[in-house]
C-alpha cells in the first residue's frame, strides 16, 4: 500500500512539472495552455523548439486541408508540426531500423480562441515503451525532456 501511494505521489509530481500537464488517460502527451494568438503560439512553438536543437521537417494544416477536401467542413486552426532532431533521429534508427514510422515527432497548436491557443507535445517515452526495446528508452527519454523544456518556455 505504501509503494503504491508513493508511485502515485511521484508519479503526479512528474505530470504536473510547472504547468505542464501529461493528461492520466492520455499519457502520450504533455499540453498547455497559452494566452497568445494562434499565429504568435507558432512562432513561439518553432522558437522553442529550434532552442532544444528540433527543426520543423513537416507542416500540415488541418484547417486548410480539411476545408479543401471535405466540403463544408471547417475547423479552428490547427496545425501539425512534425519536429525532427537529426541526431535523435539517427541513434534510434541504429536501435530500430523501422522506428520512421514514429518520426518526425507531432507537435500540435490549436486554436482556442482569438487568445488563447493549446500546444499538444508527444510524449516520446510513452511511445517508446510500447515498442518494449530498452535500448530506445534512453533517446526517447531525452527527447521528452528537450519536449517538456521547449514547452515549458512558451
Amino acid at each position: 500500500m505504501k509503494t503504491t501511494y508513493l508511485l502515485f505521489i511521484v508519479t503526479l509530481s512528474i505530470m504536473t512539472m510547472g504547468n505542464i500537464q501529461a493528461q492520466p488517460n492520455s499519457s502520450y502527451y504533455f499540453n498547455k495552455s497559452v494566452n497568445y494568438s494562434y499565429e504568435i503560439a507558432i512562432e513561439k512553438v518553432k522558437a522553442a523548439l529550434k532552442e532544444q536543437e528540433f527543426g520543423i521537417i513537416t507542416e500540415i494544416d488541418m484547417h486548410e486541408t480539411l476545408a479543401e477536401k471535405l466540403e463544408g467542413v471547417s475547423i479552428q486552426p490547427y496545425k501539425i508540426l512534425g519536429a525532427c532532431n537529426p541526431k535523435f533521429a539517427y541513434q534510434t534508427m541504429q536501435i530500430e531500423e523501422n522506428i520512421g514510422l514514429f518520426l518526425p515527432c507531432k507537435v500540435l497548436i490549436k486554436k482556442v480562441d482569438d487568445n488563447t491557443t493549446e500546444v499538444v507535445m508527444v510524449n516520446p517515452s510513452a511511445m517508446m515503451q510500447m515498442l518494449g526495446n530498452k535500448e530506445l528508452l534512453s533517446v526517447a527519454d531525452e527527447v521528452t525532456e528537450r519536449f517538456k523544456k521547449a514547452l515549458e518556455t512558451i
